[in-house]
């Protein structure tokens, strides 16, 4: 690989993990917001906002990072591509992803005590969609290899529109856009390009568009415009990420060799699938029983309280991983 950034685009990989998972976590950890709230309204809270900010925007940059980064550790170092990498592939993703997927969701369902065969495309534990959609698209990846090779970055002219628009999907709730940040992965890691060196040609253009789609998103919130903005923050956004992770990364470069922070990253996907299931709901109970329920109370707990759990899935991990 061509690797025109002065780090290793692996450990801004690696890197990034943890804090995405987390941003994640905020997601699943707030009880929603109404459309009517409005920041320039003379009634918002900073609660009210906090959720807006981090929940409903912030949070829309995780999975285009995540499938961008499956989209290229799928094709790296794979030479030559053949079905028997392919077979090999997705005997792999067995293992990672649908063992997972399955066992995860029938632990939700257990839980709720509602069993349904329709788990299996509509999960119970419901943020392992995006197991679900990887998988498929995982499935298709003879097709995705195929197409860039004949056509290269021509590819995108057919799924960016498909993508702003929202107009196709394989199935019900299988949103497309999966398959078109994955094939931008995918493009990069298959043409042997730097995926964060790439990112960086564009790193003010995506900081640019980032933040003032960001704000417009703010802004927008409960309008027809937020939507269209989101899709293009997703899109910059996830430029803007890797950009920024591998600033970082550059700049801690010890801190991202340390076993604290290898632990981090390998505990994300077990938070991940994990954190629906198990919402330590005692946490919460302690917190507000000390501080009360005003909007400064409020504000903090949901600042601290997904953090906090977060630590605990790490310190499980941690546990789990110790040999007798």
């Amino acid at each position: 690989m061509n690797d025109s950034s002065s780090v290793s685009q692996y450990d801004v990989i690696r890197q990034l993990r943890f804090p995405m998972i987390v941003l994640v976590t905020y997601a699943h950890s707030y009880g929603g917001i109404a459309d009517s709230f409005n920041l320039l309204s003379s009634d918002w809270n900073t609660y009210e906002f906090l959720k807006l900010l981090v929940s409903q925007t912030l949070v829309k940059v995780t999975v285009p990072v995540f499938f961008i980064m499956s989209g290229y550790l799928f094709f790296a170092n794979v030479e030559p591509w053949n079905m028997q990498v392919f077979q090999l592939k997705i005997r792999r993703r067995i293992k990672t992803l649908l063992i997972p997927y399955l066992v995860w969701n029938l632990l939700m369902v257990l839980k709720l005590k509602a069993f349904s065969m329709s788990f299996f495309w509509e999960p119970a534990n419901m943020p392992l969609w995006f197991l679900r959609d990887l998988i498929l698209v995982s499935l298709l990846t003879p097709i995705i290899f195929v197409a860039v090779k004949r056509f290269g970055w021509w590819i995108l002219v057919l799924l960016f529109p498909i993508y702003m628009t929202g107009i196709w999907a394989i199935q019900p709730d299988v949103n497309p856009y999966g398959i078109c940040f994955f094939t931008i992965g995918a493009i990069l890691s298959i043409k042997k390009l730097d995926l964060v060196g790439t990112c960086k040609r564009f790193e003010i253009p995506a900081y640019l568009l980032a933040s003032m789609s960001c704000v417009g998103m703010l802004l927008s919130h409960g309008s027809q415009m937020f939507m269209p903005l989101m899709l293009v923050f997703r899109l910059s956004g996830a430029f803007a990420v890797f950009c920024l992770a591998s600033r970082c990364t550059q700049r801690w470069a010890s801190y991202g060799q340390s076993p604290l922070c290898s632990l981090l990253a390998k505990s994300s996907y077990f938070i991940y699938l994990a954190h629906y299931v198990f919402f330590f709901s005692f946490i919460d109970s302690l917190f507000f029983s000390f501080f009360g329920t005003s909007t400064l109370s409020l504000s903090l707990h949901y600042l601290l309280c997904p953090l906090v759990k977060s630590a605990i899935f790490v310190g499980i991990y941690f546990l789990y991983q110790i040999k007798p």
